[in-house]
């Protein structure tokens, strides 16, 4: 028997089967998960081994193998675009590859060599710059789609929605600029562990500990940058959830056929619920009322966050179960916008695992922005498309796709005319 082709082998790899690609996005989905469980506020513990299991897997599995799978579904999807829209979304892709790629093999060099860690924080500045850069720019385009169609208001809301997610990216890479590292010996027979601690000391407040047996490095913001830190921490988070939470429930009222009214809108209000009740006790603090939050506050507050994020994605999911002919676009959506908030809340002060997971904002960034535009772009060409939006959805006309086609159809046009008066206004007095 011979041996496969390189071809069969990479389309293997690249696993066309959407419910295959479904699948592994939900593995890195548990994963993220995990390691926001292990990180914040001591929900889990883990210890050195553990620490080096999570680091392995998620640079493994989510870096490498879920890279390599996600991309080249991503790559498989958008393959019919380029006479529509030009070679920008190729070169797009391409940089975004090559750079995923070239910090997981950074990443890999520090899973080899643990005692060089120095990599990581250059891991977490590149990430963070590069997908407030992406989401930047898909904001931009929303108001641009806003601007043709200002009734639209679900358009409105994903733009909202993009903008306070670039915020709190950068916002958060702002705030840990602001926490010093302090290192002090250890007491005599300490055993290896990080501690997350969120309790006041003197000059400042104390954010965590990362205890070994010769040395304990604390990370400490200082009394002078407490109200930045409070307003980067809160804020951006809280309105993106708010956003988020209007957009997933506009979404799911728009596309739902299966559901009572209020059967959905008890399952969409849950997690809104649990992230209020979790976030009680950081409001309640800012206004001087002092609460130490406990666990079972921690965790509704964490499960309100990743509650919402599988939300959001499964609208997506539900739109493309709709709208079959761009179902793939709409996957990629999916899976970004599920990745994007729970890597987000995974700590980026720890060193290891933490930074690997917190940085996949990169690549669900870019997914989360192509796979909708793709979308935009796939039905601003096709008439036929609109027209069965249009037949199917109720209130199509306040609906995200119908609204995002028309928008980029019309964008598409003004520029061709634009372009034609150009090339008169030039022939004529060239």
């Amino acid at each position: 028997m011979s041996p496969p082709s390189l071809e069969s082998v990479h389309r293997f790899l690249s696993f066309s089967s959407r419910r295959a690609i479904i699948a592994f996005a939900t593995t890195i989905v548990g994963l993220l998960v995990l390691c926001l469980f292990a990180v914040r506020q001591n929900i889990l513990t883990y210890n050195n081994t553990l620490e080096t299991l999570y680091f392995v897997l998620i640079v493994t599995v989510g870096w490498g193998i879920g890279s390599w799978l996600l991309l080249a579904y991503v790559r498989k999807t958008i393959s019919s675009l380029q006479r529509k829209v030009g070679p920008f979304i190729y070169i797009s892709h391409h940089s975004i590859t090559v750079i995923q790629f070239a910090l997981f093999g950074v990443m890999l060099f520090v899973i080899f060599d643990r005692r060089s860690e120095y990599p990581m924080p250059i891991v977490n500045a590149i990430t963070s710059i590069i997908s407030t850069v992406v989401l930047i720019v898909f904001a931009y385009q929303f108001s641009r789609w806003y601007k043709h169609n200002k009734r639209n208001f679900v358009i409105l809301f994903y733009c909202l929605t993009t903008v306070t997610l670039a915020i709190m990216i950068v916002t958060d890479y702002a705030r840990v600029q602001l926490v010093t590292i302090k290192v002090d010996k250890s007491a005599p027979g300490e055993t290896s562990r990080e501690v997350v601690m969120y309790k006041g000391i003197e000059g400042g407040q104390l954010i965590k500990q990362d205890i070994e047996p010769d040395f304990t490095e604390s990370y400490i913001v200082s009394n002078q940058y407490q109200y930045a830190n409070y307003v980067f921490t809160q804020w951006p988070g809280l309105l993106s959830f708010i956003f988020r939470w209007v957009a997933t429930s506009l979404t799911l009222h728009h596309y739902n056929s299966s559901l009572n009214r209020i059967v959905l809108w008890t399952l969409i209000s849950v997690p809104l619920i649990f992230y209020i009740v979790g976030k009680m006790p950081d409001i309640l603090d800012f206004t001087g009322t002092s609460i130490n939050p406990e666990l079972r506050t921690r965790i509704l507050f964490r499960l309100g966050t990743v509650g919402v994020s599988i939300l959001f994605g499964l609208a997506f999911l539900i739109m493309a179960q709709r709208v079959r002919p761009i179902r793939d676009h709409l996957t990629v959506a999916a899976i970004g916008v599920m990745i994007i908030s729970i890597a987000f809340s995974v700590s980026n002060l720890q060193q290891t695992f933490g930074v690997a997971a917190h940085s996949l904002v990169l690549l669900s960034s870019y997914m989360f922005a192509i796979g909708l535009y793709s979308s935009a772009i796939s039905i601003s060409h096709d008439a036929t498309l609109r027209r069965d939006i249009k037949r199917s959805i109720k209130n199509a006309s306040s609906d995200l796709l119908d609204g995002t086609g028309r928008a980029q159809m019309t964008q598409e046009i003004e520029s061709r005319v634009i372009k034609m008066a150009e090339q008169s206004s030039n022939a004529l007095f060239g």
